[in-house]
């Protein structure tokens, strides 16, 4: 699947600086298509592994209507390591 990546709406250094703010980040989710995640048996909230040239990273999973079959979405602070291509397993 194609990794594509995306900078949340609340980040950066005054959000990971203060403490109140921590429950604006997202933490840990992968968008998945609802057709990917129907062939790969994964449902919203299990558990899924991404995995690319040697990298691997776990994440909760989302299913995303507003996203195209063959895409996996991250936030871009948690892609470090991961190609542009990852290989997804639950």
């Amino acid at each position: 699947m194609r990794l594509v990546t995306y900078r949340p709406l609340f980040s950066g250094a005054s959000v990971e600086r203060t403490p109140e703010l921590a429950f604006m980040r997202p933490d840990g989710e992968a968008d998945l298509a609802p057709d990917d995640a129907r062939a790969l048996g994964i449902g919203a909230g299990d558990t899924v592994t991404l995995r690319s040239n040697g990298t691997s990273r776990e994440f909760r999973a989302r299913i995303a209507r507003d996203l195209a079959p063959g895409l996996v979405r991250v936030p871009r602070d948690d892609a470090v390591g991961l190609q542009e291509y990852v290989e997804v397993d639950n």
